[in-house]
């Protein structure tokens, strides 16, 4: 996999869903963490070292 990060980080994913905070396990976190920096990194930012990473969509018409 990736290459593990120092002891001082740590890693925290979190979802909410209208407002409503959704309980992830450890596996659905690295999945989640993994995807999207996956996706982040192919739209031209390898570069950037991610420390923080915010997404909000807002669905509403």
């Amino acid at each position: 996999m990736g290459k593990k990060p120092d002891p001082d980080f740590e890693n925290r994913v979190s979802l909410k869903i209208n407002d409503i905070s959704i309980e992830l396990n450890e596996f659905a976190e690295e999945i989640i963490k993994e995807t999207i920096f996956g996706m982040v990194r192919a739209i031209k930012t390898a570069d950037l070292e991610i420390r923080n990473l915010k997404i909000e969509i807002d669905n509403e018409k």
